[in-house]
């Protein structure tokens, strides 16, 4: 029980924190950004669209594809959330605090096109093969620091393969 009570007050944070930034941006924080937002706050995980759509549509059945797309938009270019290309013919969406957090690594099912994603074994071997010496590689010798990246992969899924 309070581990539910920690996590909504996380929650209801994050929303304070947004409301803040878009209203500083001058933007307003309507209703259906507050419930899109809330979508995409109901669990830390990836999200297309579609999902969000129906997670939104869940909670206000008025709410429009349409408007999630623009929304979704427009938190990608004011960076409240992050916009994920996977290669998978569409973009993917997460809260922007999740994707500074970790290096993310994607495995998309050429077959079936599910998406799998931070699987702990493909996420161990690219931390232990690329990361360590890619960000001291890249730092000598770009001058460049790095502080997260995604990897992507194609290929087979457990049940088509």
């Amino acid at each position: 029980m309070a581990r539910v009570l920690k996590e909504n007050n996380t929650n209801i944070n994050l929303l304070d924190e947004q409301v803040k930034k878009l209203i500083k941006l001058g933007y307003k924080f309507t209703g259906q950004r507050k419930i899109i937002f809330e979508a995409l706050l109901s669990e830390r995980r990836l999200f297309d669209a579609e999902s969000v759509f129906i997670k939104a549509k869940n909670i206000d059945p008025n709410i429009g594809i349409a408007t999630v797309y623009r929304t979704l938009e427009l938190f990608s270019r004011l960076k409240l959330i992050c916009k994920i290309d996977i290669g998978a013919e569409k973009s993917m969406y997460m809260l922007a605090g999740d994707c500074s957090i970790e290096t993310s690594v994607y495995m998309v099912c050429t077959n079936c096109k599910k998406i799998i994603t931070n699987n702990e074994c493909l996420k161990n071997a690219i931390k232990i093969r690329l990361k360590e010496n890619a960000e001291r590689n890249i730092l000598e010798n770009c001058n460049l620091k790095i502080d997260n990246f995604q990897v992507v992969f194609k290929g087979l899924c457990n049940d088509c393969k």
